[in-house]
């Protein structure tokens, strides 16, 4: 006859600890690239959200005010004290959800620091500093006819939040009202730019700086690319830990809104 015990058979503490330490080995190696992939898809996504809600704003502010062509800001009325006071509140704002103003951001409203790749410090006082309903950031600085009109536009797309870095949560966007002829190539070590017979587009209306350049993803990630301006000073927007980071945006789009391989984090 044969006897069955009624015990059922457990693990053991050694086999229980051992597992755990499986468990909690994996999820060291595993968790921290989870964290990594969702905040990078938060990111793009809030990168896409901005975007379109500024597009979206330049293009009714066309509507209302005629073709870009016919914007001024340099000679704007004595009620506004600055070109930029006069562009956003005249043009943009309007058609914006707007939780706050700061024209010009004399106190550091938005971040009090924001960097490019390479750990350069961009300065915003006396910048506009726009904090729209959903936590977005903007800093703009606009340029007058001098040269040819334009406006830099840099939104960080989790407000003050860290890490306030062009390229990682702050993107920059460019807008102009024409196309001005711009030249784009490789610097050597002595300062040249030795290639820069290729035009580079800035486009008409407002752009993701480098968008529809005319240059790959990859070139705009080359650390010594360098945007070459035949009448002001030439800028350095590779998206890369030399570079400021200004054509990450378009780097990502490019990429089909994701970050491409060899992409700064």
């Amino acid at each position: 006859m044969m006897i069955y015990s009624s015990k059922n058979k457990g693990f053991t503490l050694a086999e229980v600890l051992i597992t755990l330490g499986i468990i909690g080995v994996v999820a060291a190696m595993t968790i921290p690239t989870l964290i990594a992939n969702y905040q990078e898809k938060q990111t793009i996504t809030r990168l896409q959200k901005a975007y379109a809600t500024l597009k979206n704003a330049f293009e009714l502010a066309k509507v209302d005010h005629g073709d870009y062509s016919t914007w001024s800001w340099n000679q704007h009325p004595s009620t506004y004290e600055s070109p930029e006071q006069y562009f956003w509140e005249n043009y943009i704002l309007p058609y914006l959800k707007v939780a706050e103003k700061h024209i010009p951001d004399s106190s550091h409203r938005c971040a009090e620091t924001v960097k490019g790749l390479s750990g350069y410090a961009i300065s915003y006082t006396d910048s506009v500093c726009v904090i729209l309903n959903d936590g977005t950031s903007i800093y703009s600085w606009v340029g007058g006819d001098t040269y040819y009109p334009h406006v830099w536009i840099y939104v960080d797309v989790n407000g003050k939040s860290e890490p306030n870095v062009v390229g990682k949560d702050v993107f920059a966007m460019y807008f102009s009202p024409g196309n001005p002829g711009k030249t784009a190539g490789n610097e050597n070590d002595d300062g040249e730019v030795v290639d820069a017979d290729k035009p580079f587009n800035i486009g008409y209306g407002l752009k993701l700086f480098g968008e529809g350049s005319g240059f790959t993803a990859e070139e705009m990630m080359e650390p010594n690319f360098v945007v070459h301006d035949n009448v002001a000073a030439d800028i350095h927007p590779s998206c890369s830990s030399k570079g400021y980071g200004q054509t990450c945006g378009a780097v990502i789009q490019l990429s089909g809104w994701k970050f491409p391989d060899g992409y700064p984090r």
